[in-house]
C-alpha cells in the first residue's frame, strides 16, 4: 500500500537527506568542481535512485503530483495514483 506524502513534507525530506550525505558515504565518485552546498548534488541523488535528474528536481521542488512510494520501490505505483 502506498503512503500519501504532502508536497512540502516531501520537499523538506529530500533536501535535508541530500544535504546529510557525501558522495564518498554514498559510494560514488564526486563530480568535479567546487560544491556550493554540503551533501550530494541533485544529479548524484538521481543517479543513485535510478531516476532522471528532471524527475528528481520536480519531486524536490514539489512540482510532481505523481510521486508515490510503496514497498516495491520505484515503479511500484501506477501513474493514476
Amino acid at each position: 500500500m502506498s503512503e500519501y506524502v504532502p508536497e512540502t513534507d516531501l520537499r523538506e525530506f529530500l533536501r535535508t537527506r541530500r544535504a546529510r550525505i557525501t558522495p564518498e558515504q554514498a559510494g560514488i565518485s564526486p563530480h568535479p568542481g567546487v560544491r556550493r552546498v554540503p551533501g550530494l548534488r541533485r544529479e548524484e541523488v538521481a543517479q543513485l535512485a535510478g531516476v532522471s535528474v528532471d524527475y528528481y528536481v520536480r519531486l524536490e521542488r514539489g512540482r510532481s503530483t505523481s510521486a508515490c512510494f510503496g514497498p516495491g520501490g520505484s515503479g511500484s505505483c501506477t501513474a493514476t495514483q
